[in-house]
């Protein structure tokens, strides 16, 4: 598919390489040079110098034949002036990041009189994240697939867990419907077989759907989140408390900027807000944070979330949610010493490939969405069985997938299967792949020569 991208910030530049992966034909347009060109060099891809609300800049970028259009700059207006004029040029779909919580008012969203395709607000769909890790207390994190039919959660053996020392196959017989689809230990992941045994320190990705979940987190350990400190009132924050504002939890903020704690304490008159910084000692321990059930550290500064997360790790805060925007700070820290990082450029990224992979139809079978867990490391594949597939008609045991692939579930008619080798594939099915392999984008990608 031929995507114009507009702006090479964070988002999209990651979602350059994304596209790139997956063999799209790109484009993208940035007003830096060398911002420019430093992308452009790195993923191969072609470039235009210039607005990416400029007629001509789209003209040149001959947006009248391509199919979406993706407007990322750090400006909401310029992102929506642009996406307009895309349409109206010819492109067939339009996509726009809008971050501005006024233009997340009912009717910009239900009416969307703009007519664009989907509009991402990173800030949103992190917000939202969080506080599916907060219904989830339990959980590392909480991932959902197939309309939220399916669900996948992660987790990690302790010591006093009546899941240590327990065989997979132990493991099936008394949770039925749940299946263990990757383990991670130790640092390395593996696909396990039915022999495989749960050890002390595991982390374990457990898929099922969402009733079946809920016992299943509710069995591990009960604990549920009462009180919650938010550390920096930026946007997450914002849109994280009008989520909340309706539960019976208690909520506290803390922010450093005078002004914005004052916003907030006018704009959620029923939620503490401290004005002061969040990531020194002496205020949290002031705040008694040791006593709040979560902790989310959202604040601006990647270094100063991560610092903060460590020292209240060292508390023993139980739920520690940390915001870290750059994805190579991952690369160089010991992420296991943290219960909960979010990155909200990969929750944007993922929410717009979903939407690209939904429109790219292959002939036997559409790669309709497609998940990141295990800071990307582990991917959660959704295909469809289409008429004149190879594989409809066929048992998985009858099938030779390749290795470090697992059929995690099959949605038919509506009704979630958790297979065996004996499931026979029909035309219809939607079915969720757990994986490490990477580029797989066709079903038949799943399958050895």
């Amino acid at each position: 598919m031929k995507i114009i991208v507009v702006g090479g910030g964070k988002v999209g530049t990651a979602l350059c390489r994304s596209l790139v992966e997956e063999k799209h034909n790109v484009v993208l347009i940035e007003e830096k040079e060398a911002v420019l060109k430093n992308i452009t060099k790195r993923h191969d891809i072609m470039g235009i110098v210039g607005n990416g609300a400029n007629f001509k800049i789209l003209e040149q970028a001959d947006v009248a034949n391509c199919d979406i259009f993706i407007a990322l700059t750090d400006k909401d207006e310029v992102n929506m002036i642009s996406a307009v004029l895309a349409k109206q040029m010819g492109a067939k779909e339009t996509v726009v990041r809008v971050r501005n919580p006024e233009y997340s008012n009912t009717y910009f969203k239900d009416k969307n009189f703009l007519g664009f395709s989907l509009v991402v607000n990173p800030e949103l769909l992190t917000a939202r994240y969080i506080a599916n890790t907060v219904d989830f207390p339990n959980a590392l994190s909480v991932e959902h697939f197939v309309n939220g039919r399916v669900m996948l959660m992660e987790f990690v053996i302790s010591d006093s867990s009546k899941l240590c020392h327990m065989s997979l196959s132990q493991f099936r017989k008394k949770f039925g419907n749940i299946v263990i689809c990757a383990i991670e230990r130790r640092g390395k992941l593996i696909i396990p077989d039915g022999d495989a045994t749960l050890q002390t320190a595991d982390k374990i990705f457990v898929t099922g759907n969402r009733i079946d979940m809920i016992l299943f987190h509710n069995s591990v350990k009960t604990k549920s989140i009462k009180n919650m400190m938010i550390i920096g009132a930026g946007r997450i924050a914002y849109y994280l408390l009008n989520i909340l504002k309706n539960t019976k939890m208690n909520l506290k903020v803390i922010e450093n900027n005078p002004e914005q704690a004052q916003m907030f304490s006018q704009d959620f008159p029923n939620v503490h807000v401290v004005q002061g910084d969040g990531t020194a000692k002496s205020v949290l321990l002031e705040e008694c944070v040791e006593n709040f059930d979560a902790v989310a550290t959202l604040t601006g500064v990647d270094e100063e979330n991560i610092i903060t997360s460590m020292f209240l790790e060292t508390l023993g805060v139980r739920k520690n949610i940390t915001k870290v925007n750059r994805t190579s700070l991952l690369e160089i820290i010991d992420t296991s010493q943290f219960s909960s990082i979010i990155t909200p450029k990969s929750i944007a990224v993922d929410s717009m490939m979903h939407f690209i992979r939904g429109r790219v139809n292959a002939q036997d079978s559409n790669l309709d969405a497609m998940h990141h867990v295990a800071n990307g490391r582990i991917e959660t594949l959704q295909f469809e069985i289409r008429e004149n597939n190879k594989m409809a008609g066929k048992s998985l045991s009858s099938l030779k997938f390749k290795e470090n692939i697992l059929i995690a579930a099959i949605i038919r008619k509506g009704k979630t299967i958790y297979p065996t080798g004996e499931d026979v594939f029909e035309v219809g099915d939607k079915i969720v792949v757990v994986t490490f392999l990477k580029n797989i984008t066709r079903i038949y990608d799943l399958l050895a020569r």
